[in-house]
């Protein structure tokens, strides 16, 4: 029973789509959440690594801790944190303690694949899908390397960040949650070759690899930020 909860954690917390369909685990993602001071990436991406310039997009401005963000740049990574000498801080602690809880292989039934990854033709295409959760780790920068960042901004990129600062809406990447996805999806013995086909060209667009075969494709969506942890940027 325990093993399942921590499955169904995974799966409701990875969710591209509104927590509402995970109710019964709210309490138990909040904690997660709260515990490790992430907000959910949607949809999970690597544009917005630690020490990222970042906004937010169709928000509520009075949530301050959201449970999901959707982001955009605010600078180009070689006018910003690219020159910066020090990669993000690996915490393996903590990686190794989420990756205990969020690790794993379960099954989900194909209408999943559109509520949860957004994958609406491989959704008419699948009978069914496991779903892979695998090396997940934590990245993060220190409060002071995110201000040297920030001093090292290009002029361009800085009078951005100033406007966005002014408007409440500037806000830097403190720490990533990378994990790999892995969807090993059966298809319907009914779906034809051309909706198959749509499936397939829908996972490569998502960024998905692809090894298909005759009744299956396995896609891996490798190293991808699934969370990521924000600080509000209030003077460069």
């Amino acid at each position: 029973m325990k093993r399942k909860r921590g499955l169904r954690l995974a799966l409701c917390l990875l969710a591209t789509f509104p927590l509402a369909a995970c109710q019964d685990e709210d309490r138990q993602i909040e904690s997660i959440i709260a515990r490790y001071g992430f907000s959910r990436n949607v949809p999970p991406s690597t544009l917005h690594g630690p020490g990222a310039l970042v906004a937010r997009e169709n928000y509520d401005p009075s949530d301050k801790n959201p449970r999901s963000v959707q982001l955009t740049s605010l600078c180009t990574s070689r006018y910003s944190v690219d020159l910066y000498n020090f990669k993000p801080t690996l915490s393996d602690t903590e990686s190794r303690d989420v990756a205990s809880q969020l690790g794993g292989s379960f099954n989900i039934e194909a209408p999943a694949l559109k509520s949860l990854f957004n994958l609406q033709a491989t959704a008419r295409a699948a009978r069914s899908a496991v779903v892979t959760v695998a090396d997940a780790k934590i990245y993060t920068y220190a409060q002071d390397e995110l201000a040297e960042i920030r001093a090292l901004l290009r002029p361009v990129c800085r009078e951005i960040v100033m406007t966005n600062i002014g408007q409440s809406n500037a806000h830097q990447v403190l720490k990533v949650l990378e994990a790999t996805v892995e969807l090993k999806i059966s298809f319907d013995v009914a779906a034809s070759a051309s909706i198959k086909a749509k499936a397939v060209n829908e996972l490569v667009k998502a960024g998905f690899e692809i090894a298909p075969s005759s009744d299956s494709v396995t896609t891996r969506g490798k190293a991808l930020y699934y969370g990521v942890g924000l600080i509000p940027v209030t003077k460069i």
